[in-house]
């Protein structure tokens, strides 16, 4: 690191903050300016701060883990949550903007009635907001001691403080500007961080010879299981190979608890002007995020195993992609590309703190503790709450074996809230006490199981597992499988066994969220309501495929460019821009139609 890298770093932390001192007024108006920026946000700047927080420090170097252990079919982790993505844009998006909730917490005593709906709101709150936010918040910092001790060549006493420092800017940001900081930080960020990954590729082709001599070279790598250099999924049990547990995790379960756009994804939809406006801001990150940004780092993660063959033993294939950096950037490029990896973990991070902070706040302490305060006293304790969400992250970090624990982790519970946010939506019976019980059951089956390994012995004597499944990153599916029967089963007996939400909130829901008709339909006759739907639900399954087949050809056709078929790419890149053109005019046909409907 140079004196002049150095500087650079510095410089775009003392950016970060004058952002967020520019932003302190007008965030600290009330909690909504605080929290989702007074409903405010056009599409684009909201997707693009979807895909800034979307994008963390550890994207780049998990990438490079799998490309470097399995081969590029392997990313197939990263782009199957695509499918939930685009069924986003024409439907999850809009139901969350027309329920005008102030977090997607708040939406539970929207849906549901009751002592057991209030119970439900502050155990989700609470769950969310001290355990999994910072469970996110924890991994991603364990990127960033990976980026330290590679990169910046920083001893082993200094990663720990170093990562403190890049948290402490963020969260000083954070709690001056609330989300208005978050989002034009993200801007400059998510500029910054693709610039800087696309100079790093580039430069990385170059130094291999160019994209000619990069195919030939990787073809030639007998030992290395991806040197057909395919793009399609490879399903099965030998070297490199996505085994059939994780094909149905990925591809069964974990992208509908993408398309349901939850978190920190409903934060940035609520604060979108519009139903349309989210609806655009989807649509931006489900084409930049899965089909375009992620190619730069496989370029990199390619180009590495020519250039650092070896790493050393026992050393994660995960580190290849600074020492990329530290091998190929002259000065001042060097900077340029650690401060692109600063600005995607400081995008993420402050989304975390802004959004945890926002459950503290709206769903626990106004909700529960202190209400009928002054607007300028929930921002007050806004700003503390972002601070204490910083210190609860750090103290998983610490606790944290790696990252692929707490994202493994993180997985099996995003499968079982996968089915359980469908059934809130879509089944009328679903209750709070239901969903109550099913999500006390997750955070205990998780912990059981992934940190007490207690289905490890079951497993090897049912299924003839040779590995323990708490472990075992083959058996993830199994593991988010299994969470998804028990969370349902729960869901199912206790909802059966405790009375029906009353019928006066059934109404308020439905008249706010307008979902479809095919599973409502009884209970509208029984209620004696009618409302326009907000979706057709043929028309929203056609106009999800043609975005999928959008964002599936521009990753296809970016792909086969790069990697030699040229031919192949310029087809898909020609059906990339017909399905997005008949996407976008149909997205615009839906809200002209929504707008005559309301007059």
């Amino acid at each position: 690191m140079h004196v002049i890298d150095w500087a650079i770093i510095l410089g775009y932390f003392l950016m970060t903050l004058g952002v967020g001192i520019y932003f302190t007024r007008k965030a600290g108006k009330d909690i909504d300016s605080f929290f989702v920026s007074n409903r405010s946000l056009p599409w684009y700047l909201s997707g693009i701060s979807l895909i800034a927080t979307s994008f963390a420090s550890d994207t780049p170097l998990w990438i490079t883990d799998l490309v470097r252990t399995y081969g590029v079919h392997y990313v197939w982790q990263y782009w199957a949550p695509a499918l939930g993505g685009t069924l986003a844009v024409v439907l999850f998006a809009r139901l969350w903007r027309r329920t005008g909730v102030l977090t997607d917490i708040e939406l539970l005593e929207v849906r549901y009635s009751g002592k057991w709906a209030a119970a439900l709101r502050f155990w989700t709150a609470f769950a969310t907001a001290l355990l999994f936010c910072p469970l996110i918040i924890g991994w991603v910092s364990k990127a960033m001691e990976t980026i330290t001790r590679e990169a910046m060549g920083l001893p082993e006493d200094f990663r720990a403080w170093t990562t403190a420092l890049v948290i402490a800017v963020a969260l000083l940001s954070c709690m001056l500007s609330g989300l208005w900081g978050v989002v034009y930080t993200d801007l400059a960020q998510f500029l910054l961080a693709t610039f800087g990954t696309i100079v790093l590729a580039a430069i990385s082709v170059q130094e291999v010879g160019g994209l000619g001599a990069m195919i030939d070279k990787l073809q030639g790598i007998e030992s290395w299981g991806g040197a057909d250099l395919s793009l399609l999924p490879q399903v099965g049990s030998g070297p490199g190979q996505m085994s059939g547990w994780n094909f149905i995790g990925y591809f069964g379960i974990l992208w509908i608890h993408v398309a349901q756009s939850g978190g920190f994804q409903s934060q940035r939809l609520l604060a979108s002007k519009d139903p349309r406006h989210a609806s655009f801001a989807m649509l931006t990150l489900s084409v930049l995020y899965y089909a375009v940004i992620c190619w730069p780092w496989i370029i990199v993660a390619l180009c590495s195993l020519i250039l650092l063959p070896e790493l050393g033993e026992g050393v994660e294939q995960a580190t290849a992609y600074p020492r990329m950096i530290v091998t190929l950037l002259p000065v001042g490029l060097k900077g340029l590309l650690l401060v692109a990896l600063l600005s995607a973990f400081m995008s993420t991070i402050s989304t975390m703190l802004n959004w945890g902070s926002s459950y503290l706040i709206n769903d626990l302490y106004k909700r529960f503790l202190v209400r009928d305060k002054s607007a300028h006293h929930y921002v007050t304790m806004g700003r503390w709450a972002t601070f204490f969400m910083a210190a609860a992250g750090g103290v998983i970090s610490y606790l944290g074996d790696s990252i692929l624990q707490l994202v493994f982790i993180a997985f099996v519970l995003w499968g079982g809230f996968a089915v359980i946010g469908v059934m809130r939506w879509y089944w009328p019976r679903m209750n709070a006490l239901g969903e109550l019980a099913s999500s006390v059951g997750a955070y205990t089956l998780s912990a059981l199981m992934t940190l007490g390994g207690v289905f490890d012995a079951p497993g090897r004597k049912l299924f003839g597992w040779e590995t323990d499944l708490s472990t075992d990153p083959d058996l993830l599916g199994a593991r988010m499988l299994l969470m998804v029967l028990v969370m349902v089963v729960l869901a199912v007996v206790f909802t059966f066994c405790s009375s029906r939400t009353s019928d006066e909130k059934l109404k308020e829901f439905l008249l706010r969220a307008r979902p479809f008709h095919l599973f409502w339909r009884s209970t509208m006759e029984r209620l004696g309501i009618q409302y326009e739907e907000g979706e057709h639900i043929g028309r929203t399954l056609v106009s999800w495929i043609l975005i999928l087949v959008s964002v599936y050809g521009l990753l296809f056709g970016i792909g086969k460019l790069l990697l030699g078929s040229w031919w192949v790419g310029v087809i898909c890149l020609v059906v990339f821009i017909v399905a997005l053109k008949v996407s976008v005019n149909r997205i615009n046909q839906d809200f002209q139609r929504d707008s005559m409907a309301d007059a």
